[in-house]
């Protein structure tokens, strides 16, 4: 048997008001536009090439 370096535990499972905020964030990403999902991803890019101009870094992708 291998020995891993961190135990793997079970999905905890959600209840009450956990549970429900779960869903309606599930039906809210669900329910987005491909023109939102659009515009998320070109100001995720910005907000990522702006840090890297901040740190100076070059990371190839």
């Amino acid at each position: 048997m291998r020995k891993y370096k961190y135990p793997f535990y079970e999905t905890p499972i959600l209840y009450g008001e956990d549970a429900i905020r779960f869903e309606e964030e599930m039906e809210r990403v669900d329910n987005m536009s491909e023109e939102e999902r659009r515009k998320n991803g070109e100001e995720l890019e910005r907000r990522y090439q702006e840090i890297c101009k901040e740190l100076n870094l070059k990371v190839m992708i």
